[in-house]
């Protein structure tokens, strides 16, 4: 890594905030999100714990991941219209209210289905904390839009490394109910700060006048009322080509990590060090880590569509070289090396996102992305399982999630030019006037 680049980061971190209202979205962004890297595990535990089933737990866990997918879309459309405060609060309250319900009823022996249906429950009222951040924060610093993608994709990445030690801290110190009580909280306070950030409503209110006045431009000049205006907004087309495109290529990439991260505790258990997998698979989100500081120091020539593209293909030589892994030491600094693209590529993806999609709807179409992750790693990871469990080597399996991200690659080279084209017609909403200073 080019020290250069480290000093470029590291200064543009600290512009990033130090600019009016972003650790005030930033902080409780990041504890909410925590949640993120901890529902599975702390799932699986729990639910284990107070059923003796992993089937159950299995159920459970896929129940509530369903149904936040499904709903966070219209969440994410919620906030678009000017609710952003009011989902926000709402869903952090509840969420945590429905997760206490099933320690509860996990506690007092109640029946599964009533498990399933209060995990099914708490996921339709998962807050979308990470679809509002990357609406709000690149806003609130527009001299620094790229830094503050990379800072967001770097966020979720330690979600991922500090959610799952602080689950393993907890529950040896005290019982799995415990972690998800604080699973609970957590998503509830970090509801409720990014609510409370004085700089979320004005970025709100910034996006919304900027999108009906560009809907007023589209009528050719003819006054219109402000409720015809935003009948024009809903009539955006949100699945335009190039965002289907993106959406596609996030869930082949999200398959292809389900495959792998069932794949690599079954590889670490037949080297008879299972206790290792976690580390191994951590290496991924350190590399991740490392290269969004380094990505943040860098200034790139290329097109964002083109540089989403040539970041997947680099994607699938990460994914290949696992081939090259002859043992988990090895493995793990693939994996590392492999992670370093996994930021990058999330931040230009985020950037894309902001740029196609329609005037006043970027929320909701973070939530769509989210979907698509959730549905691809939920795919992928089943596949992974079936697969395994007839025998299939190590080697078979990289191969066939190699082939998952190199075709999303193929998809982003392929439809490049219409992914540009759509972003330039789209002047950027990261673009706009700040809002005043939050204090």
């Amino acid at each position: 890594m080019s020290g250069l680049a480290v000093v470029t980061a590291a200064r543009r971190y600290r512009a990033l905030i130090a600019s009016p209202g972003v650790a005030r979205v930033a902080v409780p962004s990041l504890i909410g999100r925590l949640p993120y890297g901890m529902a599975t595990l702390v799932f699986i535990l729990a639910v284990q714990h107070g059923t003796g089933s992993y089937a159950v737990a299995g159920i459970a866990t896929g129940a509530h991941s369903a149904i936040t997918a499904f709903t966070s879309p219209w969440l994410g459309r919620l906030c678009d219209r000017g609710h952003a405060v009011a989902v926000l609060r709402v869903t952090g309250v509840l969420y945590a209210l429905l997760l206490s319900g099933m320690v509860a009823a996990l506690w007092t022996h109640q029946p599964v289905a009533l498990i399933i249906g209060l995990a099914a429950l708490a996921g339709a009222a998962n807050p979308p904390v990470g679809a509002v951040t990357r609406v709000v924060l690149p806003g609130l610093a527009p001299a620094h839009v790229q830094t503050a993608y990379a800072f967001d994709a770097i966020t979720v990445e330690l979600t991922y490394v500090l959610g799952p030690m602080l689950i393993a801290l907890v529950t040896a110190a005290t019982n799995p109910y415990i972690a998800v009580i604080v699973t609970a909280l957590l998503a509830t306070a970090g509801s409720l700060g990014l609510a409370a950030a004085p700089g979320l409503t004005a970025r709100y209110r910034e996006v919304r006048t900027s999108a009906l006045a560009r809907a007023a431009s589209a009528s050719n000049g003819v006054t219109v009322s402000a409720a015809a205006l935003k009948r024009a907004l809903r009539a955006n087309r949100l699945m335009r080509l190039s965002m289907v495109v993106v959406l596609v290529v996030g869930a082949l990439e999200a398959a292809a990590y389900g495959v792998m991260e069932v794949a690599i505790p079954k590889y670490a258990a037949d080297l008879g060090a299972p206790q290792a997998a976690g580390a191994v698979v951590a290496a991924w989100s350190a590399g991740s880590i490392v290269g969004g500081v380094w990505f943040s120091g860098l200034n790139p020539k290329l097109s964002q569509a083109k540089l989403f593209a040539l970041l997947l293909c680099l994607n699938t030589v990460g994914f290949g070289a696992m081939l090259l892994a002859f043992g988990l030491p090895s493995l793990a600094l693939i994996l590392f090396l492999g992670g370093m693209v996994i930021s990058p590529t999330t931040a230009v993806e985020c950037a894309l996102v902001t740029r196609i999609a329609p005037a006043g709807r970027s929320t909701e179409a973070f939530t769509w992305v989210g979907t698509g992750i959730y549905v691809g790693f939920a795919a992928g990871s089943s596949i992974s399982g079936l697969i395994i469990n007839q025998g299939t080597s190590l080697s078979v399996v990289i191969l066939i999630a190699t082939a998952m991200v190199a075709t999303g690659a193929l998809l982003a080279l392929t439809a490049s030019r219409r992914i540009a084209a759509d972003a330039a017609a789209n002047p950027d909403p990261a673009a706009l006037p700040a809002p005043a200073a939050a204090h």
